[in-house]
């Protein structure tokens, strides 16, 4: 067949087809109005679902609506643009139209910017492995009093660990305090972590704090370490760690009067004032940097903030980096001498994240400042980043003693309105600790001061995972998974022990302090 012929039949096969049928306009007008009442529908529900939280727009269903309303409303706009277009070009070459573009263009950036900044934020958490338990130990029914240096509930606590196989003294020699495995070495740098930022019930108890410098410099190798109590008080004016108002049963005795008993004794023993620190950037001591300061990461997307630690010279001539262990110039980093025990205490938050314990006490040791949005990005984790990148504490004890048990109040706790709970609770895992003294402690104490839900925002529910708390620390609980650590949000996971000291029988009624004198933990 010639060319000629086939482009004749071809002709002939297209003229023969039917045309196309043209929709009525009454068709039109139906699926132009569904588009559009569907777009509408689309777009309530994503302002309805996100509201005040624009992080939603990061969940699967809101990103679904998000394409809807787009199509129904972008696709009549592509049209009209197609349609127009030569007009269009026309105004687009003018000032006017050149300005207008550009404009369109920041905004698109923006939003996009934006969105994928909270994609980040809000990307899927990580859950414990199944077969990871935390251990938990629970002291309740501390005595009120200290007897000289000693706190007798952290005396029992500790024991109760050791009788479990956690060893707060790192020996050769084993005893029911020490052991291979045991947490602080004969010639560690001790860091004590405390909460100092607020006065009255709102810091860490110094009989607490005073027990556990007696039990460190008590090693039963002869401690020839050092003892540093650390804090980050950010705003908030650390008035030398010698308040007048202090959470002990003397008011009057500040962390301050304790690191200077000790330190009179001949202990090393002292304060670092990690808030005199908390403006100034340093480099690593390996990079030639001997100054005090914080070490800053770039910013962090995934937790909306960025990583910062301190690195300091303690008074005793001790460099330190809370990431990388104590300092020699001549042999480099010992990250195991470097021992760090976490001291907070329980409280309600109602200030911003519902509920205050181990993990949010970790914002006494970044550095608010240096344009960290630290405090911001609690929210997404970062104290749980902070944790994996300088390991997380050694050993946390959290301070229930007393406890702010006002859902409407806190973090800042006055005399009048703690609660007393005389309890103790220590563990490993900070996130267990967290989510069992919220549940456990916590939580009765708001039902026996007469608060019922519905709680108010910034609430503590740990229940429901959107409360604020459980937020945070799910968030945190991630991070620390994602760096390598076990932790677990699971009551199910977890392992408590308990002794109740109110019901504990001693052959010296603690008077000696002589742990090996004492008749039995429980009768």
């Amino acid at each position: 067949m010639s060319p000629d012929r086939d482009r004749h039949c071809s002709h002939r096969r297209e003229a023969s087809l039917p045309a196309a049928a043209s929709p009525s306009p009454l068709l039109r007008r139906w699926f132009a109005t569904n588009a559009m009442l569907a777009g509408f529908l689309a777009l309530a529900w994503l302002l309805l679902r996100s509201g005040p939280r624009p992080s939603r727009l990061a969940y699967p269903c809101q990103r679904a609506a998000l394409s809807a309303a787009m199509l129904a409303f972008g696709a009549p706009l592509i049209g009209l643009v197609v349609a127009a277009r030569r007009h269009l070009a026309a105004g687009l070459r003018s000032p006017l139209g050149v300005a207008a573009t550009a404009l369109v263009v920041v905004l698109g950036l923006a939003a996009a910017g934006y969105l994928v900044g909270v994609d980040a934020a809000d990307a899927p958490l990580l859950v414990a492995p199944r077969d990871y338990r935390a251990q938990l130990y629970h002291a309740a029914g501390c005595p009120q009093d200290p007897v000289g240096d000693r706190f007798p509930g952290l005396d029992g606590l500790l024991q109760l660990m050791g009788a479990q196989g956690l060893k707060i003294y790192r020996s050769a020699t084993v005893t029911s305090l020490s052991g291979p495995d045991g947490i602080v070495g004969v010639d560690d740098v001790v860091v004590l972590k405390i909460n100092y930022q607020w006065p009255e019930r709102g810091g860490t108890n110094t009989d607490l704090l005073r027990g556990l410098i007696r039990v460190l410099v008590d090693h039963p190798d002869g401690f020839t370490g050092e003892v540093v109590v650390c804090e980050n008080t950010q705003f908030a004016d650390p008035e030398g760690f010698d308040r007048a108002l202090n959470n002990a049963q003397d008011h009057g005795q500040s962390p301050r009067d304790v690191v200077d008993h000790f330190a009179g004794l001949g202990h090393q023993v002292s304060i670092t004032d990690w808030t005199a620190l908390r403006f100034t950037a340093v480099s690593e001591y390996s990079q030639g940097d001997m100054a005090d300061g914080y070490v800053v990461y770039p910013n962090d997307p995934q937790v909306g903030g960025r990583i910062s630690y301190p690195k300091f010279e303690t008074a005793n001539g001790s460099y330190v980096s809370l990431r990388d262990g104590i300092w020699d110039p001549a042999t480099g980093y010992d990250r195991e001498r470097l021992t760090v025990i976490n001291l907070p205490v329980l409280k309600s938050h109602h200030a911003t994240y519902g509920a205050t314990a181990c993990v949010k006490h970790y914002m006494g040791v970044v550095s608010g400042e240096l344009d960290t949005n630290s405090h911001n990005a609690i929210r997404y984790g970062l104290l749980g980043a902070v944790m994996g990148e300088v390991r997380p504490p050694d050993l946390n004890i959290l301070d229930a003693v007393w406890v702010n048990a006002n859902p409407f109040d806190g973090p800042w706790t006055s005399y009048d309105t703690a609660t007393r709970r005389d309890e103790l609770v220590a563990g490993v895992d900070p996130v267990a600790v967290d989510i069992w003294s919220v549940t456990n402690i916590l939580i009765p104490a708001f039902l026996d001061n007469g608060y019922s839900p519905p709680w108010p925002h910034p609430e503590a529910t740990p229940d429901d995972p959107t409360s604020d708390f459980r937020v945070y620390l799910d968030h945190s609980m991630s991070e620390l998974l994602e760096a390598g650590y076990d932790a677990t949000n699971d009551l199910a996971s977890i392992d408590v022990v308990t002794v109740d000291l109110s019901l504990a029988v001693f052959a010296d009624g603690f008077e000696s302090g002589d742990t090996a004198a004492w008749s039995a933990v429980v009768p």
